[in-house]
């Protein structure tokens, strides 16, 4: 599911030798760059919320809209601007993804209001849709060694290592930084920079299927593959559900559960977030089924430890917790996408993966704006447990029904899908 030629393609039919692997892996390297910068942003304003909060004097309800928005931006450029690759190539779109990065950090930095902040995140996501997929189709033409596994381990940890280090960033700023709901965004507009310039320098690919017409990406899964490709939806709802509350709620809960600074509450959700990049590295080889049953029991007691740690005020069980979630988030992800991948013929690739990341940006905003409702009638701290409590429920079902499903075999050397959209 794969758009554009191979490495083996382009070194003329023959294995990429020495002096070829030697030329793609700095533009690999850099379109990975590219990709991360994008989830640096998203993750960037997550522990300024709390201030935003107090300063802008809106409720929870209110913070869960604004982060919802960031769905919609998401949305709209994945369907509408990145199916354009194929008429246009990667570095227009990829261009775009920058400047929309650059543009959303002007915007929160002029915000001083809810609808502002709203506006900033709806940029951030349009950012996000327009970069995501097309970042990873442009790595897939630059892997030195033609492997599509190493292109999705390296997508999704810049995916979560950018927003572990947006988040980390974020608050470390609002601890030392004087004015970090200003100051904070220039170090994402200066990244958007680097991201262009990094474009710039590397040499276009050419698109066997470029000249194509524009052409709006739709949604269709065969009936034979809805079982595993439900499967697979349930472990992308958990993890972009835990994105959902971990990048918008989830520091408040942690700041007044534990009674510390939301610089510090901001350091576990950063914990979470690299954990579930850096899993890509130790455990890159696990995927498919094998990466859902260990990831989903992960998953269920991290939010077991989650729910436990916020009463009973215990830092040290809460950064346990996270880095449990992040390990499970890592693996379920990647068993999802892999999962979804390997049952999905070659000719509906776009539509099924579609269908299957409209599902996952669904849980990522819908579970957040109903917990904003319960946070502002029960605090966040008690929207925090039945967040945790509700996700763990699902993560069981979603592990007794990949026991179940009947998956068809074989299919390990397929490639990987390009459409990343972890954050």
């Amino acid at each position: 599911m794969t758009n554009g030629s191979s490495p083996e393609s382009l070194a003329g039919g023959m294995p990429p030798g020495p002096e070829f692997r030697e030329r793609t892996r700095g533009p690999f390297r850099r379109m990975a760059y590219v990709l991360a910068v994008t989830s640096f942003g998203a993750g960037l304003p997550t522990p300024l919320y709390a201030t935003y909060q107090q300063q802008f004097g809106f409720s929870s309800t209110v913070l869960a809209e604004v982060f919802a928005t960031y769905t919609l931006g998401v949305l709209l450029t994945m369907f509408l601007l990145a199916p354009q690759i194929d008429l246009v190539g990667t570095r227009p779109v990829l261009y775009v993804g920058m400047v929309l990065t650059a543009l959303s950090g002007v915007v929160f930095i002029f915000s001083t209001n809810a609808p502002m902040l709203a506006a900033a995140r709806l940029v951030s996501g349009l950012a996000v849709g327009a970069t995501t997929s097309t970042a990873t189709v442009a790595m897939t033409h630059r892997e030195p060694r033609a492997d599509q596994h190493h292109v999705a381990r390296v997508a999704v940890g810049a995916n979560f290592g950018g927003v572990a280090c947006g988040i980390f960033l974020g608050g470390v700023s609002v601890a030392l930084l004087p004015d970090p709901r200003h100051e904070v965004f220039l170090f994402l507009i200066a990244a958007s920079l680097l991201g262009i310039l990094a474009i710039r320098i590397s040499p276009p690919h050419p698109h066997p299927e470029r000249g194509r017409g524009a052409r709006i990406e739709r949604v269709s899964v065969p009936r034979g593959i809805r079982g595993p490709f439900w499967v697979a939806v349930g472990g992308l709802m958990a993890c972009y559900a835990i994105y959902g509350f971990f990048a918008s709620l989830a520091p408040t809960a942690v700041e007044h559960a534990m009674r510390v600074s939301g610089s510090l509450a901001a350091v576990f959700v950063a914990v979470m977030f690299a954990s579930a990049a850096l899993v890509q590295m130790f455990l890159g080889k696990l995927r498919d089924r094998n990466a859902l049953l260990l990831g989903l029991p992960l998953l269920a007691a991290s939010l077991v430890l989650f729910v436990l740690a916020l009463p009973f005020a215990s830092i040290p069980l809460m950064l346990l917790a996270g880095t449990l979630m992040g390990i499970g988030v890592g693996c379920v992800y990647m068993g999802s996408v892999t999962l979804v991948d390997r049952v999905t013929p070659e000719s509906m690739g776009g539509e099924v993966l579609s269908g299957f990341y409209v599902a996952g940006y669904l849980a990522l905003a819908v579970p957040t704006l109903g917990l904003g409702l319960v946070a502002d009638s029960l605090g966040v701290v008690a929207s925090g447990s039945i967040f945790g409590l509700a996700l763990g429920a699902f993560v069981i079902l979603t592990y007794f029904a990949t026991r179940r499903t009947p998956l068809p075999p074989g299919g390990e050397g397929r490639p990987l899908p390009t459409s990343w959209g972890a954050t």
